[in-house]
């Protein structure tokens, strides 16, 4: 159940980030590295906060002093970041076909 909560926060983050991330890019100069920081950043924030907001079957919160949890947040954070580019690289070739 989890995995379920967080994949969709991926997936529905990607969405608002990509959105983010056009949005400035129109509005500023198309080399604004801001626009990349900020649409590739949502995701994570909120996976991770995601991640760390669920409970474990034992009904604990994950903490920040165990391995495990930075390795899921690393994992969260590529997985996130995967999906930003897959997304972008979609709406760019949608944009170029018309």
């Amino acid at each position: 159940m989890r995995i379920l909560l967080v994949l969709g926060s991926l997936i529905l983050r990607s969405v608002a980030g990509v959105y983010l991330f056009s949005a400035i890019w129109q509005n500023t100069a198309p080399e604004s590295t801001m626009a990349i920081a900020v649409g590739g950043g949502t995701p994570v924030v909120f996976g991770v906060l995601t991640y760390l907001g669920s409970r474990t079957t034992d009904g604990d919160r994950p903490s920040l002093c165990n391995v495990r949890t930075w390795f899921a947040i690393l994992g969260i954070a590529s997985a996130s970041a995967g999906l930003f580019v897959l997304s972008i690289v979609a709406v760019a070739v949608v944009a170029q076909r018309g």
